[in-house]
Protein backbone atom coordinates (compact mmCIF):
# COMPACT_ATOMS: atom_id res chain seq x y z
CA UNK A 1 0.00 0.00 0.00
CA UNK A 2 1.27 3.41 -0.69
CA UNK A 3 1.98 5.77 2.28
CA UNK A 4 -0.48 8.46 0.85
CA UNK A 5 -3.05 6.08 0.76
CA UNK A 6 -2.88 5.29 4.40
CA UNK A 7 -2.27 8.62 5.20
CA UNK A 8 -5.17 9.53 4.23
CA UNK A 9 -7.78 6.76 5.18
CA UNK A 10 -5.80 7.78 8.82
CA UNK A 11 -6.74 11.28 8.20
CA UNK A 12 -10.31 10.64 7.37
CA UNK A 13 -11.29 8.29 9.85
CA UNK A 14 -10.11 10.93 12.70
CA UNK A 15 -12.16 13.62 11.15
CA UNK A 16 -15.35 11.12 10.76
CA UNK A 17 -14.77 10.45 14.50
CA UNK A 18 -13.90 14.40 15.71
CA UNK A 19 -17.07 15.08 14.07
CA UNK A 20 -19.47 12.34 15.35
CA UNK A 21 -17.92 13.21 18.57
CA UNK A 22 -18.69 16.84 18.41
CA UNK A 23 -22.12 16.36 17.13
CA UNK A 24 -22.86 13.70 19.99
CA UNK A 25 -21.05 16.04 22.77
CA UNK A 26 -23.05 18.97 21.75
CA UNK A 27 -26.70 16.98 21.04
CA UNK A 28 -26.71 16.09 24.12
CA UNK A 29 -25.52 19.64 26.01
CA UNK A 30 -28.25 20.88 24.51
CA UNK A 31 -30.72 18.59 24.13
CA UNK A 32 -30.33 16.99 27.94
CA UNK A 33 -29.55 20.14 29.95
CA UNK A 34 -32.95 20.08 31.39
CA UNK A 35 -33.09 16.87 32.43
CA UNK A 36 -29.52 17.96 34.02
CA UNK A 37 -31.46 21.14 35.62
CA UNK A 38 -34.42 19.27 36.85
CA UNK A 39 -32.41 16.44 38.41
CA UNK A 40 -30.07 19.03 40.16
CA UNK A 41 -33.16 20.73 41.60
CA UNK A 42 -34.90 17.47 42.78
CA UNK A 43 -31.86 16.71 44.53
CA UNK A 44 -31.34 19.98 46.16
CA UNK A 45 -34.87 19.73 47.54
CA UNK A 46 -34.39 16.20 48.98
CA UNK A 47 -31.32 17.45 50.65
CA UNK A 48 -33.15 20.18 52.21
CA UNK A 49 -35.91 18.01 53.30
CA UNK A 50 -33.27 15.46 54.74
CA UNK A 51 -31.44 17.99 56.47
CA UNK A 52 -33.32 20.94 57.18
CA UNK A 53 -31.86 24.45 58.31
CA UNK A 54 -34.06 24.10 61.55
CA UNK A 55 -32.35 21.59 62.92
CA UNK A 56 -28.37 21.69 61.80
CA UNK A 57 -26.00 24.73 61.32
CA UNK A 58 -25.95 24.83 57.60
CA UNK A 59 -22.90 27.02 56.46
CA UNK A 60 -23.81 28.03 52.19
CA UNK A 61 -26.02 27.24 49.74
CA UNK A 62 -26.42 23.95 48.44
CA UNK A 63 -23.71 23.25 45.59
CA UNK A 64 -22.62 20.91 43.51
CA UNK A 65 -19.89 18.53 44.58
CA UNK A 66 -17.39 16.47 42.68
CA UNK A 67 -19.32 13.18 43.30
CA UNK A 68 -20.24 12.56 39.78
CA UNK A 69 -20.74 9.64 37.31
CA UNK A 70 -22.30 8.46 34.10
CA UNK A 71 -26.13 8.37 35.66
CA UNK A 72 -25.73 11.21 38.53
CA UNK A 73 -24.31 14.07 40.13
CA UNK A 74 -24.11 14.80 43.65
CA UNK A 75 -24.79 17.92 45.64
CA UNK A 76 -23.47 19.46 49.08
CA UNK A 77 -23.71 21.44 51.83
CA UNK A 78 -21.70 21.92 54.70
CA UNK A 79 -22.77 21.53 58.33
CA UNK A 80 -21.01 23.66 61.52
CA UNK A 81 -20.51 21.80 64.24
CA UNK A 82 -22.95 23.33 66.88
CA UNK A 83 -23.90 21.92 70.48
CA UNK A 84 -26.01 18.89 69.65
CA UNK A 85 -23.48 17.65 66.34
CA UNK A 86 -19.92 17.52 67.87
CA UNK A 87 -19.47 14.24 66.31
CA UNK A 88 -19.94 12.53 63.12
CA UNK A 89 -22.72 10.18 64.62
CA UNK A 90 -25.06 12.68 65.17
CA UNK A 91 -25.22 13.82 61.26
CA UNK A 92 -28.06 11.90 60.09
CA UNK A 93 -30.85 11.90 57.87
CA UNK A 94 -34.08 13.17 59.49
CA UNK A 95 -36.57 12.51 56.98
CA UNK A 96 -37.14 9.26 55.49
CA UNK A 97 -36.11 5.52 55.87
CA UNK A 98 -32.40 5.44 56.04
CA UNK A 99 -29.98 2.94 56.95
CA UNK A 100 -26.27 3.00 57.57
CA UNK A 101 -24.46 1.16 54.78
CA UNK A 102 -20.60 1.67 55.66
CA UNK A 103 -18.95 3.35 59.10
CA UNK A 104 -15.91 4.63 59.28
CA UNK A 105 -13.57 7.08 61.81
CA UNK A 106 -14.28 10.15 59.34
CA UNK A 107 -17.44 8.95 56.67
CA UNK A 108 -21.10 7.36 57.21
CA UNK A 109 -22.74 6.34 54.40
CA UNK A 110 -26.71 6.25 54.80
CA UNK A 111 -29.24 4.86 52.02
CA UNK A 112 -32.86 4.56 51.02
CA UNK A 113 -34.30 3.35 47.82
CA UNK A 114 -33.69 6.40 45.84
CA UNK A 115 -30.77 8.51 47.86
CA UNK A 116 -27.30 7.98 49.06
CA UNK A 117 -26.13 10.16 51.57
CA UNK A 118 -22.35 10.64 52.56
CA UNK A 119 -21.41 12.05 55.69
CA UNK A 120 -17.70 12.94 55.77
CA UNK A 121 -15.30 15.63 57.88
CA UNK A 122 -14.39 18.77 56.86
CA UNK A 123 -11.09 18.81 57.48
CA UNK A 124 -10.65 22.58 56.46
CA UNK A 125 -13.58 24.13 57.78
CA UNK A 126 -13.58 21.46 61.41
CA UNK A 127 -17.34 20.48 60.21
CA UNK A 128 -19.01 17.92 58.16
CA UNK A 129 -19.82 17.41 54.50
CA UNK A 130 -23.23 15.87 53.31
CA UNK A 131 -23.06 14.81 49.56
CA UNK A 132 -26.60 13.19 48.65
CA UNK A 133 -26.76 11.30 45.40
CA UNK A 134 -28.89 9.16 43.53
CA UNK A 135 -29.16 5.49 44.71
CA UNK A 136 -27.87 3.52 41.86
CA UNK A 137 -25.80 1.01 40.54
CA UNK A 138 -23.04 2.97 39.86
CA UNK A 139 -23.14 4.86 43.52
CA UNK A 140 -22.91 1.29 45.25
CA UNK A 141 -19.08 1.12 43.09
CA UNK A 142 -17.73 4.14 44.26
CA UNK A 143 -18.15 2.58 48.14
Amino acid sequence: MNFKTIYSVVWYMFIGCFSLWLICGLGYKFLFNDTVEQSRMELTQALNATFPREHYMIAGDVYDSNRKNLLSRGVSINIKKDLLHRDIKSIKPLSGNWTLVDQTESRYVYENQSYRVYVTKDPVNDGYIVVLARNNWLERLHL
